[in-house]
């Protein structure tokens, strides 16, 4: 498969799995799409780096000029910028932040890996690299009697900032839809036909 084949068929399969969801919680901020956050000018190392955590980080003007790259070296030079920015300590060697972030995405890819998908893509993956894990994780009743349970992350109401600034939601909740788990939007599914009775 080609490089650009390849990214087209990971955009149409995060696509179809709605990876880049929403939160149920209005205060976050509303993830972009795949198709927008995606750089098909790009190598598949490079061309799907905002997909995930990247995009809640990062400002309009990071993502704006992430897609206007058109060769893996401005990318990178976007990359190595845009942590330069984030860099708590730059008088020393390394970048607290970036490496809290690496070792957040690696876990993540370790544990909510799924669908095909490395963890740091998936909606948990992203909850849980900017947040760390949870601190209660349970399960509730669906909204819907055919839906599986939902999994519901709780952060505590004094809980810190996480790696975008903010301080997380206090409840994200999650459901599995086929190979896939996403945020849970009430009332997304689509009524049932009734079938009445004609009078």
């Amino acid at each position: 498969m080609t490089g650009m084949r390849r990214v087209a068929w990971i955009a149409v399969m995060l696509l179809a799995a709605g990876v880049v969801g929403e939160p149920s919680l209005a205060r976050a901020r509303k993830a972009e799409s795949v198709e927008e956050l995606m750089n098909p000018l790009l190598s598949p190392d490079y061309a799907l780096w905002l997909v995930g955590p990247i995009a809640r980080i990062a400002t309009r003007e990071e993502i704006e000029s992430y897609l206007r790259a058109t060769s893996d070296e401005e990318a990178r030079e976007v990359i190595d910028e845009f942590w330069r920015r984030r860099d708590t300590a730059p008088a020393y060697a390394g970048n607290p932040l970036r490496e809290r972030f690496e070792e957040r995405v690696a876990e993540a890819d370790r544990l909510y890996s799924e669908a095909g998908l490395p963890g740091r893509r998936t909606d948990r993956g992203t909850i849980f690299v900017l947040y760390g894990p949870p601190a209660e994780e349970r399960f509730d009743i669906p909204e819907h009697p055919d839906d599986p349970p939902l999994l519901v992350w709780a952060y505590p109401a004094d809980a810190g900032e996480g790696l975008d600034g903010k301080r997380p939601e206090r409840l994200y909740r999650f459901i599995k839809r086929g190979d896939l788990t996403t945020f849970f939007t009430p009332n997304r599914r689509p009524p049932r036909p009734r079938f009445d009775r004609p009078p």
